[in-house]
């Protein structure tokens, strides 16, 4: 009998820098531990460089390189186009695909603006074609299971979430200026980089959504060097921290930062309902706190739930129970939803209306830094 083929489906991938590596190892490594209804196929990588372009692809298994990113839009094998560049061309590619008739999954932050992140989401809905956003923390099994636990009321109401993003890597004035340095490239610094993170598992987590932000940010090394023996302006925040007020009359704090010495990816949130909290920290991402009023008082306290069992999200498409899991876990899972729901009719989450959702979290929050005063999200 003869076996009936496979589809394929082919991807096309711009920008092959960090996350560039991450999107392409999962892309690699997604049909190996989960059933997909496609064979994926690393068809090209496109860089502004043609032989740095050409390197990456030999390196990260595609066929491929190549710098014109028109011709590739224009192949009618390219069924997929990830976007793994820095944010200041994230719309500008994202909506070239769409307008070619291609499939999107794009990096975080979805764009530099609101009014960018709405054109965005108002072309990927007329084009009928799937978007996503890697925001790629949602696919932890312990962040799935706090998300199962709090909209299923095991810790009633919440009525407060408390969440801090932290890195150490900009706290030296030695270190160099990039992209992630200037406003015009990257919209926000620590901001945009890692509040557009606890913003999206805020509303993973809980399904709230925010009402009112009142922020206050930092710059406080003013140039960095070049290398070229020369400095450059920094005019992005280096840490920026905010109150909120969310659509159930809960209270939150935020706060981010890439100036914290010795917290190195420290991602943490705490979510208080009326009968219990949950705590989910990147750092220790196999695990996830829990404290419910229940049981006797002398032995009530929170306890640590390891999340890599079979009846964990996504532990069962990889190891025996209680081995870890890792950074590169999260994408892979990501990509494999992404994947399924290009078969289905389910709508993929987070998605470029859930982008939109964050960017103006993100642009009241910084509107408020300016003025000092509390602003409306939206």
């Amino acid at each position: 009998m003869a076996t009936k083929r496979r589809q394929t489906l082919r991807v096309a991938m711009v920008g092959h820098a960090f996350m560039g590596r991450a999107h392409a190892n999962a892309m690699r490594q997604a049909g190996r531990f989960f059933e997909l209804p496609f064979d994926v196929e690393l068809a090209v990588v496109v860089g502004r460089d043609l032989a740095r372009a050409a390197a990456a692809a030999a390196k990260l298994g595609f066929a491929e390189g190549s710098r014109d990113l028109d011709a590739v839009l224009a192949r009618d094998d390219i069924d997929l186009v990830d976007v793994a560049t820095p944010n200041d061309s994230h719309a500008p590619v994202a909506m070239a695909a769409l307008r070619a008739g291609k499939h999107v999954l794009c990096e975080k932050p979805l764009a530099l603006s609101s009014q960018e992140a709405v054109a965005m989401a108002k072309l990927a809905r007329a084009s009928g074609r799937r978007v996503g956003l890697w925001h790629n923390y949602r696919r932890c099994p312990a962040a799935s299971l706090a998300e199962r636990i709090v909209r299923r009321g095991d810790i009633g109401r919440v009525r407060h979430v408390r969440a801090t993003y932290l890195q150490d890597w900009l706290s030296s004035a030695d270190v160099e200026a990039s992209w992630r340095t200037e406003s015009k490239r990257c919209g926000s610094g620590a901001h945009g980089d890692l509040n557009a993170h606890l913003i999206d598992m805020t509303r993973f987590l809980t399904g709230l959504e925010f009402v009112e932000v009142s922020a206050i940010a930092a710059t406080f090394t003013k140039s960095r060097p070049t290398g070229t023996g020369k400095r450059r302006r920094v005019d992005v925040d280096d840490a920026l921290a905010f109150l909120t007020r969310f659509d159930n009359g809960a209270l939150g704090t935020f706060e981010a930062s890439r100036v914290a010495p010795g917290r190195k990816n420290h991602n943490r949130i705490e979510i208080n309902g009326e009968t219990g909290t949950v705590v989910w920290n990147l750092e220790r991402m196999n695990e996830l706190e829990l404290f419910r009023f229940e049981g006797d008082e002398d032995t009530r306290g929170f306890r640590t739930i390891m999340c890599m069992d079979e009846s964990h999200p996504y532990a069962a498409n990889w190891w025996p129970d209680g081995h870890l899991l890792g950074y590169e876990h999260t994408f892979v899972n990501t990509f494999a939803e992404f994947v399924k729901s290009l078969r289905g009719r389910g709508r993929f989450r987070p998605d470029f209306d859930d982008g939109v959702a964050v960017q103006r979290v993100l642009d009241a929050a910084s509107k408020s830094a300016r003025s000092r005063r509390w602003t409306k999200v939206g």
